[in-house]
């Protein structure tokens, strides 16, 4: 069952032309897990650099045709990507995670600040994946690459960044977005969700 929730956020959130739509999709852990596994995530950074046909996907990925065409459909399914004029296309600029668990007689929806990924101009999909130490960050050898990266997506996202390592920027980077707009918004706004009852779940 796919459900779309409508609900303002208070960011400044850039289109891209890979993008369908420049919001916030929160996927489940299970589901940004499914993306973020090398073969589909190599294909997600192509579809965020504006390689959207599934011919040019084939070749520049250097993955099997028909495990190319499994994929896209898995990514679809788990909503990572939008099918649009026969094309892929990512279905927003930022993915958030959210894990579920039972309390009680309560159901807990947890926004998971250690996972994500952003469409970046320069750096095209950033995929946040736990927590790194910041104390690598120094050795690394994509340390300036990663430094330039954070600078861009949060100036794009108007979003001020104090941590000066990037493993730990990257998390400040989400925390802010979750607290900035999906706690504003759950906490002085509405949600509408709107179930497509035609989806098999």
């Amino acid at each position: 069952m796919a459900m779309s929730i409508r609900a303002g956020v208070g960011l400044k959130i850039p289109r891209f032309p890979s993008v369908i739509s420049g919001g916030i999709r929160i996927l489940s852990e299970s589901n940004f897990d499914f993306g973020v596994q090398l073969d589909r995530a190599k294909l997600l950074k192509l579809i965020a650099f504006g390689i959207v046909s599934p011919t040019e996907l084939f070749r520049r990925a250097g993955i099997p045709r028909t495990r190319v065409f499994r994929y896209l459909s898995g990514l679809v399914r788990r909503g990572w990507l939008i099918r649009k004029d026969g094309g892929y296309y990512l279905a927003a600029t930022i993915f958030l995670v959210y894990r579920v668990r039972e309390l009680d007689d309560y159901v807990v929806l947890e926004v998971l600040n250690d996972k994500g990924a952003i469409v970046d101009q320069r750096a095209g999909l950033v995929i946040i994946n736990g927590k790194e130490s910041p104390r690598a960050c120094p050795r690394c050898p994509l340390l300036q690459e990663c430094t330039s990266n954070i600078k861009s997506i949060s100036k794009s996202l108007g979003i001020t960044i104090k941590s000066v390592a990037p493993a730990d920027a990257y998390l400040e980077l989400i925390s802010t977005i979750i607290n900035e707009g999906l706690v504003k918004m759950l906490l002085n706004d509405y949600i509408d969700i709107h179930v497509n009852n035609n989806e098999s779940v």
